[in-house]
């Protein structure tokens, strides 16, 4: 085969016979290295970062360095601090916001309630007056169903002021005050409306065995009997008003039974001196018997007794009455809207 023309023929040189690692290629055809090997490995470059760097199995095997994942101390007590501020705001708002919250209308929706609450009071009172109506008519006596009528009513008067608490008003804290001091005394009534009710078969007893005081006079042959079955028989509805539920019943009883040892007394004095009937008119033994006859007549258990229950029973409902509390809870509810009107 004849040789392209135009081109000298190919002969090797030294350089182009050597190896990849510089050998000859003599050197190469006789398995003699020209340098040793482990010193030409020796030469790849260590550096991990270099793009000719070939891990070894020592480097392979060798464990690896984790980065430290702890934050710095700085960071760890700036989060802390962090946490803190966060957990004092939550707090802040919780305590603040409230108040915040309550608007006009909800002010303006506790008044209509409070204005109903002063409703019911009334209607609690009218029962009590109709319940006892038997204190101020001698035509009146006690009405089972006007006692338990007044009962349910109170019950509910009591649902309808815990309700109160409820409404959106009652966060303002002014209002809220306002509102304790009412509840304390509407339900010191509706107790004393309740004992009333409780009270008024044995106040009805009592008002009719006290209310019929004798007639009679000291010249009448039987006064002093009458007297003492007189005597007798209010002691006996006197005694069951001491285990009354309501206070002021309680009270009176005592006062009566009092009255009553009093009215007893006169009466077995007048018996000692006999009848006026034995004296003349001028003796001093009918002296004595009218002055205690006079006596008896001011120690009057029967309307006199039953006037001062009435006064006691009067000032006892006057004290529980909650009407001036409920009016400083509505000046409350008319400031807070106003404020939030503006």
């Amino acid at each position: 085969m004849t040789e392209p023309q135009g081109r000298e023929p190919f002969e090797p040189d030294d350089e182009t016979t050597s190896g990849f690692y510089g050998e000859t290629m003599e050197e190469v055809v006789a398995g003699e290295p020209a340098e040793d090997t482990d010193a030409s490995l020796s030469a790849t470059p260590r550096n991990p970062d270099s793009p000719l760097y070939t891990p070894d199995f020592t480097d392979i095997v060798a464990p690896v360095k984790l980065p430290n994942r702890r934050p710095p101390l700085r960071y760890v007590v700036s989060g802390v601090v962090g946490a803190v501020l966060v957990v004092a705001l939550v707090v802040t708002l919780a305590l603040t916001r409230p108040f915040s919250s309550v608007a006009a209308a909800d002010y303006s929706e506790a008044s209509k309630s409070a204005a109903a609450l002063q409703t019911e009071y009334e209607s609690v009172s009218a029962s009590i007056d109709d319940a006892l109506g038997f204190l101020y008519a001698q035509d009146v006596s006690y009405d089972a169903a006007k006692s338990e009528t007044l009962k349910r009513k109170a019950a509910k008067f009591v649902k309808s002021v815990d309700a109160f608490a409820a409404l959106k008003a009652n966060r303002d804290k002014a209002v809220s005050g306002a509102y304790d001091t009412y509840t304390r005394q509407a339900k010191h009534f509706a107790d004393l409306a309740d004992d009333l009710a409780g009270s008024a078969e044995a106040l009805s007893a009592m008002a009719s065995a006290c209310g019929a005081a004798p007639s009679g006079t000291m010249y009448d042959s039987d006064f002093y009997a009458q007297y003492e079955a007189y005597v007798s028989s209010c002691r006996a509805a006197v005694e069951p008003l001491a285990q009354a539920p309501a206070a002021v019943a309680e009270e009176f009883s005592g006062t009566l039974s009092s009255l009553l040892d009093q009215m007893a007394d006169v009466v077995a004095q007048m018996q000692a001196l006999g009848a006026i009937s034995d004296f003349a008119s001028s003796s001093e033994e009918a002296q004595r018997l009218q002055d205690l006859s006079a006596q008896l007549v001011d120690l009057d258990a029967s309307y006199g007794a039953t006037n001062e229950f009435q006064d006691l029973l009067q000032q006892a409902r006057a004290n529980a009455d909650p009407t001036s509390a409920l009016t400083a809870l509505s000046d409350m509810l008319r400031q807070g809207h106003d404020a939030k009107s503006e």
